[in-house]
């Protein structure tokens, strides 16, 4: 039975490519999907819906939408990047400790 703690750096890896990339394609299909809800044309709501401010209620929504999907896709992005070092340190790390006892093991 292996005890003690080990970690999957391959797993990390992988995590970080998969959701950096799940990050790019959630920005660009959000971004394409909500392109132009921003902007309405005057009148759209009509008379009563100028007067009380229904275009620029809806415009304040789209843009929170849009604004909404950019944050999600960086953030996502950062915690795949966060993955990947964190992988990568493991790694580093592994490589001194081995060093480091190898070099001991000499003295």
């Amino acid at each position: 039975m292996e005890r003690g703690f080990g970690v999957d750096t391959a797993a990390l890896s992988a995590y970080g490519s998969t959701a950096s990339a799940l990050a790019s394609e959630v920005g660009a299909v959000g971004t394409s999907t909500l392109a132009g809800t921003t902007s309405l044309a005057a009148g759209s709501f009509g008379k009563i819906g100028d007067e009380v401010g229904l275009g620029a209620a809806f415009q304040r929504a789209a843009q929170a939408q849009v604004d909404g999907v950019a944050a999600a896709s960086a953030g996502l992005s950062a915690f795949a990047t966060a993955v990947r070092k964190t992988g990568e340190a493991y790694v580093e790390q592994e490589a001194r400790n081995s060093a480091d006892l190898h070099r001991a093991s000499r003295a």
